[in-house]
């Protein structure tokens, strides 16, 4: 049983390969395309997995799609011209307008494929429970209460209920076009950044505000009501698809005129923004906490754009009365094509994934007969170390901004430890240095601490002894190590945390520890391996291409060092 998981809802296209229940190869299009957010069909993805899991195309038996497309079916679109204009869509009509006789809002669609040499059938999943299953069937949990929140999904804006290995219930579904992850957007453009893309920028600079000055104000904006929520839609336009802006003008007459790339922000916008982030916060802690008294499970899953919000991730635990919480690496729309598959082999074929992934690793692996042959090519000069680990703790003591590429490429939009970018964190001048002339990107923007696992606990006010393998989580370091770590310390005192396991990944594990010896400190400064506006890098190509674009001053890949 092969089975390929695929999002094509948008946003992050991505493919994920599934054998025998376990996850073989995922990897978004953009990292193939080298297209920032590539929103196209994933035909890169689907073969660079295909050829990574030693398959053909024609050998894969099942297609989970994170997108209902049965939800637009029951009217008809009376498309008889266009498709007889194009007959290849004559397929498509004979499905859509037999469907829309169907008065049947639970109406799935199935579809199938067969040729000499293969029979694929394709399935339609919902997009929000193929968010939950990206959580919750990579957690380890039998049983967990979930929360799924984003931009918007078929008809819905996000779900909460409960779920087991074989069954979800579903609580409360927040209807389009009342939408948390709009609402953040509408700040974000409000602010001159890129809704759909930004929006850590702005959990950022929220950090710089006083988030009670414009509370009420925001606050207005959401009306809760148990498990739902209500926009008021007078201040939003993201659902008028003819209009340019998410806010209307009454938006701009209550929080000022929109700014551009050029304008400057002012303490007004980060206090509006500090306002917009403790919303999110109490409304989602509100949910979970409602949640929690219909139903008491001690777990609880979360997954969907809004969850990419490391801020609001790291406060959860600690205001309400779950135990435990997965939030995974991928919870934005990159995760649907694993989240779909995954869902397709627990409730439709009713078969346990063999073993949980406690990592996103999931990309190709590169030899180094793979790294030598591109850097012949190219004409390259390097060296090749036996202990790399130490080799490179040395150069990042000695200020050294290095490149590190290794094993297999982490899936998602965070780099864990493969495809970094590290930096010793106790220079003052080091964030500056990598923001300016490797990042290419605002100096507001923070880097995140790769911190040993088992040392954590020291450096970090972690409540109720949490892990943060993904980055998916902000804590606060204790007060006595924010001036000796000003590379990864954010404004408010907060990190963005890695925990790294020696189980997870044993040659970052080892670097790091490399490091401590040297400077004290099992902590290093860790940004994605690429530079703005391009996608992380995924090939030997790809790294020596923004090693040589940018003020890296060294190249590491698997044993193998190049220096400028």
């Amino acid at each position: 049983m092969i089975i390929l998981g695929l999002n094509i809802s948008g946003f992050h296209s991505s493919a994920c390969l599934l054998i025998d229940g376990e996850i073989k190869a995922a990897i978004t299009e953009e990292r193939l395309s080298r297209v920032k957010r590539d929103k196209n069909f994933p035909h890169k993805a689907i073969k660079y997995c295909c050829k990574h899991a030693g398959i053909t195309v024609e050998e894969i038996t099942d297609i989970y799609v994170g997108w209902n497309s049965s939800k637009y079916m029951h009217k008809s679109d009376g498309t008889i011209d266009d498709a007889l204009k194009d007959r290849g869509k004559l397929a498509y009509l004979s499905l859509n307008e037999f469907s829309s006789l169907l008065d049947n809002d639970s109406l799935e669609i199935t579809q199938n494929i067969t040729s000499l040499n293969s029979n694929t059938n394709i399935y339609f999943v919902d997009h929000h429970k193929s968010h939950l299953c990206n959580s919750y069937l990579q957690s380890g949990f039998n049983t967990a209460n979930f929360i799924v929140a984003d931009g918007f999904g078929e008809n819905s804006t996000g779900l909460i209920g409960t779920v087991n290995d074989s069954t979800i219930e579903e609580y409360s579904q927040f209807r389009t076009p009342h939408s948390l992850g709009c609402f953040y957007s509408a700040f974000t453009e409000l602010l001159g950044f890129h809704p759909n893309g930004d929006e850590w920028k702005v959990m950022a600079l929220a950090s710089l505000g006083d988030p009670q000055i414009y509370y009420n104000k925001v606050k207005k904006l959401i009306k809760v009501n148990d498990l739902n929520f209500e926009l008021d839609l007078s201040y939003f336009e993201h659902y008028m698809f003819f209009t340019p802006n998410y806010f209307s003008p009454k938006f701009i007459r209550e929080f000022g005129a929109p700014l551009n790339k050029l304008d400057e922000l002012t303490q007004y916008h980060y206090d509006l923004v500090a306002a917009v982030q403790k919303v999110i916060e109490d409304v989602i802690i509100g949910f979970c906490d409602n949640l929690y008294k219909k139903t008491p499970n001690k777990n609880l899953v979360v997954s969907g754009g809004v969850f990419m919000n490391s801020v609001l991730n790291g406060k959860i635990l600690e205001h309400t009365d779950y135990e435990n919480i997965h939030i995974g690496g991928s919870p934005d729309d990159s995760g649907i094509s694993i989240g779909s598959a995954l869902y397709g082999l627990v409730y439709h074929k009713n078969i346990q994934p063999p073993n949980i992934a406690l990592h996103n690793y999931f990309g190709g692996l590169y030899l180094n007969q793979d790294i030598k042959l591109e850097l012949d090519k190219r004409k390259i000069k390097y060296s090749e170390v036996a202990n790399i680990e130490k080799v490179v703790a040395k150069k990042l003591r000695e200020k050294n901004i290095v490149a590190w590429f290794q094993g297999r490429s982490e899936f998602g939009q965070r780099a864990l430890g493969n495809r970094s970018i590290l930096a010793d964190p106790t220079f003052p001048d080091v964030k500056d240095k990598v923001n300016a002339s490797i990042k290419y990107r605002e100096g507001f923007r923070p880097f995140a601490p790769s911190v040993l696992k088992d040392k954590q606990e020291k450096y970090f006010k972690i409540p109720k002894n949490q892990d943060s393998f993904f980055m998916e989580k902000v804590f606060k370091f204790k007060d006595k190590y924010k001036d000796k770590l000003p590379g990864v310390v954010h404004f408010d005192g907060s990190g963005r945390l890695q925990s790294v396991s020696s189980d997870v990944n044993l040659k970052y594990y080892n670097l790091i520890k490399e490091f401590e010896k040297l400077s004290g400190f099992p902590i290093l400064l860790n940004t994605s391996f690429n530079i703005n506006g391009m996608p992380l890098v995924e090939t030997p190509g790809d790294a020596i291409d923004c090693f040589y674009k940018c003020g890296i001053d060294c190249l590491v890949m698997g044993n193998i060092i190049i220096e400028k």
